[in-house]
């Protein structure tokens, strides 16, 4: 790392938890992949005194780049252009040019502009605004040897500008020119099908540390990647490629893709490669497979359909689960979810196909069959597996984990026929 960066995130709602803050891992994995280190991160409320106090201490720190998310918008408690001036002992200029591309911004939504949307126009003297995709302008300037920028709450916003400006901004302030090279190079492997906690004792035996290849993860509902960073240099990228070249040969087929991909669309893949249909059969995802599938441009190539099936009625009269199945071992049984993969397949004429059943809560479960219980069943032609899970956390979750443990198996499926 070649650098240093500090957070300052404002808002009530971040504090209350209406607003989840999103914005702190964009903008931390973000600054860490040019070479930059966040040190220091603070959520502050909707106060200018307590806004200013906050920057001054962070500046105190020296940082190389501080940035500041939120209290941009044209409401009374968007104090940052008034703390950023109170802090830096700078006053509010009045801008034409922005109020002139506010104006436009309006009227390209065809929304009327109101007044208060004029203080939008104010930034402190001295400081350079950015390129914005809503109504709020973000600004930066130079404070010492800080790159002091701020940018809008609203996370879409946020990413364009960090992308379009910011990014290239701190790579010119931190080298002197602006150059991609002179950042981090990285390298994201997607995994799905182990834990957390094993991962890393995987990782463990690796001799990454001091080879100049930093390695780490990152859990999320939809897998884990590992994320590994090294400088540019010629001779650190071999160190690079050399590791994730280990790391591929421990981990395998459990590495689903790189960078940001996205699970459905790398089975929507292979299902296209090999010229394969799939269709869908679901009851606790309540129709998440075929929301996720059809999630990516052009899987009409490959998706046919799905039903979702949530009442054992429809599981029979839709698919053709037999009622005596039903009422021999449950709708949450792998009997019942191999019949409805067998079923959809069948009647949608499909090459492959996916199901799932089970308990995703919060109520619903017993002894015998606990919330969290879910069976996944998986087709390839005539070859048929299911499998069980039990999952914990929010409804929600467990019907996402769900989602991507029932891919994860199609995938797997398409690279090797799923009798071995």
């Amino acid at each position: 790392m070649r650098g240093t960066a500090e957070f300052i995130f404002t808002g009530d709602e971040l504090l209350r938890g209406d607003t989840i803050n999103t914005n702190q891992a964009y903008l931390g994995e973000g600054l860490l992949d040019v070479g930059v280190f966040p040190t220091h991160a603070l959520t502050v409320t909707d106060d200018r005194e307590a806004i200013a106090a906050a920057i001054g201490t962070a500046l105190e720190r020296r940082p190389d780049v501080l940035l500041i998310s939120g209290g941009l918008g044209p409401t009374e408690d968007d104090l940052t252009r008034e703390a950023v001036g109170d802090a830096l002992g700078r006053s509010l200029v009045h801008r034409e040019d922005l109020l002139d591309q506010i104006r436009a911004r309006f009227a390209q939504l065809g929304i009327p502009m109101g007044d208060s949307n004029r203080k939008q126009a104010l930034i402190p003297d001295g400081s350079t605004p950015m390129p914005f995709s809503g109504t709020a302008p973000g600004f930066w300037l130079i404070e010492g040897d800080t790159l002091l920028a701020a940018l809008p709450g609203v996370p879409r916003e946020l990413r364009q500008m960090w992308t379009d400006t910011l990014r290239p901004l701190v790579l010119t302030h931190l080298r002197g020119h602006e150059n991609d090279e002179t950042g981090v190079v990285v390298r994201r492997l997607r995994v799905h099908g182990m834990g957390e906690s094993t991962l890393a004792e995987v990782l463990r035996d690796i001799p990454w540390r001091g080879s100049g290849v930093d390695v780490g993860t990152r859990a999320a509902l939809d897998g884990i990647t590992v994320i590994l960073r090294a400088q540019p240099d010629p001779a650190a990228r071999i160190r690079l490629a050399r590791m994730e070249e280990q790391i591929r040969d421990i981990l395998g087929t459990k590495i689903y893709g790189t960078g940001d991909d996205d699970l459905a669309a790398v089975v929507g893949s292979l299902l296209r490669d090999r010229g394969l249909t799939v269709a869908t059969a679901e009851s606790c995802t309540g129709g998440l497979l075929a929301k996720r599938l059809t999630d990516t441009p052009g899987s009409s190539d490959y998706f046919v359909g799905g039903v979702v099936a949530y009442s054992d009625a429809l599981k029979t009269s839709l698919l053709g689960v037999d009622p005596a199945l039903l009422a021999a071992h449950g709708s949450v049984s792998q009997e019942v979810a191999r019949a409805m993969v067998e079923g959809v397949r069948d009647r949608l004429g499909a090459d492959c196909a996916l199901s799932t059943t089970g308990i995703a809560g919060p109520g619903g479960g017993h002894p015998d069959k606990p919330v969290g219980l879910v069976y996944v069943g998986a087709a390839i032609g005539a070859q048929v597996q299911v499998r069980r899970f039990t999952l914990f956390r929010t409804r929600d979750e467990i019907r996402e984990r769900t989602a991507q443990a029932a891919f994860d198996i199609l995938r797997r499926g398409l690279l090797d026929p799923l009798d071995k």
